[in-house]
């Protein structure tokens, strides 16, 4: 899996694909499954890390009302205090409405479908087809002239790389506007009604 905050990047170019989408919700949606992570660690040992959040049903259900929950509840405390960001313009953008679900539901499966070209198993079947029969087509790429692990770490800096060229990227564009934290949490700042009076 890439590592947890290198969802991030992918949950943002969702965003920009539409004004109406939540950046908050796609964010939280889009590392929400790894919670589950450190809960088969210490719970489930015998099994694999990623199962359930990890798998389509348990992503649409229950990640997605966890990341519903954790967005309206818990980002604008945790966003405003820690960035020092208007607490009022962090609700709003959380608030519950369809385009705020459908944000949440949409990074949600954003995860899984970066995680799934990488891993040497995917539980994104389970419980119907076991994960181990299931391997990312990254994975599989490099499996002819490696084997599945060397593959599988291949695959996994691969796209490591990638998730951390694109973040400085954003990161830059955003430095680049001003505001960086208000756009790189909240969103772009909305326009002044003054600008759009004047045509600017």
């Amino acid at each position: 899996m890439p590592i947890t905050p290198l969802h991030y990047p992918f949950a943002y170019l969702i965003s920009k694909t539409n004004r109406k989408f939540s950046l908050p919700g796609l964010v939280v949606g889009s590392v929400i499954p790894d919670i589950e992570v450190p809960i088969m660690w210490v719970f489930f040992n015998n099994l694999p890390d990623h199962l359930f959040l990890h798998s389509l049903i348990g992503a649409m259900t229950v990640g997605t009302l966890l990341a519903i929950v954790v967005t309206r509840f818990l980002y604008p405390v945790i966003i405003s205090s820690t960035f020092n960001l208007p607490k009022e313009d962090l609700a709003e953008v959380c608030r519950i409405t369809p385009w705020f679900i459908a944000s949440c539901f949409i990074g949600v499966m954003s995860h899984l479908v970066l995680d799934y070209p990488m891993h040497w198993y995917n539980p994104i079947l389970w419980p119907w087809v076991n994960p181990f029969d299931v391997i990312g087509p990254l994975v599989l790429l490099f499996m002819p002239a490696f084997s599945i692990q060397t593959a599988f770490f291949i695959a996994r800096t691969l796209t490591h790389i990638a998730m951390i060229v694109l973040w400085i990227g954003i990161g830059y564009r955003m430095y680049s506007k001003g505001d960086l934290w208000y756009r790189h949490w909240v969103g772009d700042p909305p326009t002044e009604p003054a600008a759009l009076f004047n045509g600017e």
